[in-house]
């Protein structure tokens, strides 16, 4: 059995891009919805590190994720850290296994962990307060084809950090 290297430079990068993205989300395109939706491009963030380099990778950028969620007080406390990070792992060991490593690839990864995020908001949170199944679907589904249609922006830069730290690299830790 072969051990996967891990390169601790190429994670921090990946989490300082996914803060950068949270930044940038909450403070430019939080005030400026895209026909209507709030556009989200953190779970984006995870389905590309996931799928680029695998479960360790996706695991850490879903749970910085989740902690960015937390710290912005959008949703139940410690649920999206854990679900991030289980969809990073199970991102990435499925990509390893069925996809792809490109663009479109990811684009499905992202849809599929928006819209099974959308589903648990609803059934965790939103549901007890009496919250509109119909309606939270409208925004759920709406805002995940806009993240799909815009997740390029996500994509590129990760695509870019990952081919960065290729396997020949030396700051591989084993």
């Amino acid at each position: 059995m072969q051990r996967e290297l891990i390169s601790i430079p190429k994670i921090l990068l990946y989490i300082a891009f996914t803060v950068f993205l949270f930044v940038f989300q909450t403070s430019i395109l939080g005030a400026h919805p895209l026909f209507g939706y709030h556009l989200d491009l953190l779970p984006a963030a995870v389905a590309a590190a996931a799928l680029l380099d695998g479960p360790v990778e996706g695991a850490a950028v879903g749970f910085t994720a989740g902690l960015l969620y937390d710290v912005g007080l959008i949703g139940v406390d410690g649920l999206y850290p854990i679900y991030f990070l289980l969809f990073g792992l199970a991102g990435g060991a499925f990509s390893r296994l069925a996809l792809a490593g490109g663009f479109l690839s990811m684009v499905l990864m992202n849809a599929v962990e928006m819209l099974l995020f959308g589903m648990l908001r609803y059934f965790v949170q939103l549901m007890p307060q009496g919250a509109s199944f119909l309606l939270v679907l409208h925004q759920t589904v709406g805002g995940t084809l806009i993240a799909c249609v815009l997740c390029f922006l996500v994509y590129l830069p990760m695509r870019r950090i990952s081919r960065r730290f290729s396997r020949d690299d030396r700051w591989f830790f084993r």
